[in-house]
């Protein structure tokens, strides 16, 4: 991530934690709060530059649109504290048959599971789904419905080693033709006999509890001018 790549000095996180409570910095603002040399400084600040972190406006710094999409994950990625992620998990339906995939990365390797994965910045809940779906089994379907939430956590002695936020969805196509990846083995499995297989329990779950059920979850934009928001837009 070209993010981390910049944050691989102490010196670097610190300058960027400055952008987290400041829109706008100067050279000696951030020299002064953060106590080092100024050409020390000149150095981390013309590589965050030049990696697109920070920019230059007149006198001052600040973080360039691309590094703003941090901000909200900037403890995530220094290790300070770690969230949940979240997963679109698609139940592709064709008729009485869902498609499965065998695993083939961790977690949950070896494990059936539904196809998903995780939702990009710039997706909802459909165009994420389509997205799996097409990227996993080239299969062509019609988004039908956001299902369920779901926190899930894995705990290991005592410890709790993985943590998602899976957003159930639904798509149904008239294709059984697909094209496996490098993700794992596709299989149609009828759904009245899907408890027999070695799926992950989660998945399971939610194929035969919430595969019918719809949520009322929205997707919305806010838009920002002059650090201002505007009223939501549903989409």
């Amino acid at each position: 991530m070209k993010y981390a790549g910049s944050l691989v000095s102490k010196e670097r996180e610190e300058i960027f934690k400055l952008f987290l409570d400041k829109f706008k910095l100067k050279f000696n603002e951030i020299e002064k709060a953060i106590k080092i040399r100024s050409n020390r400084l000149a150095y981390h600040i013309n590589k965050m530059q030049k990696e697109g972190l920070i920019e230059k406006q007149n006198q001052y710094y600040l973080l360039t649109k691309d590094a703003e999409k941090y901000i909200p994950i900037f403890s995530n990625i220094i290790g300070k504290e770690l969230g949940p992620t979240p997963i679109i998990l698609v139940a592709l339906i064709n008729k009485d048959k869902i498609l499965l995939i065998k695993r083939n990365r961790r977690p949950y390797k070896n494990y059936w599971s539904m196809i998903g994965g995780k939702m990009l910045l710039g997706e909802n809940f459909k165009e994420s789904s389509i997205r799996q779906i097409k990227e996993k089994t080239s299969i062509e379907g019609r988004y039908i419905s956001i299902n369920s939430t779901l926190h899930e956590r894995v705990k290991d002695k005592g410890i709790i080693k993985h943590s998602f936020i899976l957003f159930f969805t639904k798509i149904l196509t008239n294709q059984l033709n697909f094209i496996e990846t490098e993700h794992g083995k596709l299989k149609w499995f009828k759904l009245k006999n899907i408890e027999i297989q070695k799926i992950i329990p989660s998945d399971l779950w939610l194929i035969k509890n919430k595969l019918n059920s719809k949520i009322d979850a929205k997707s919305v934009f806010m838009y920002e001018n002059k650090k201002r928001l505007s009223p939501l837009r549903f989409l």
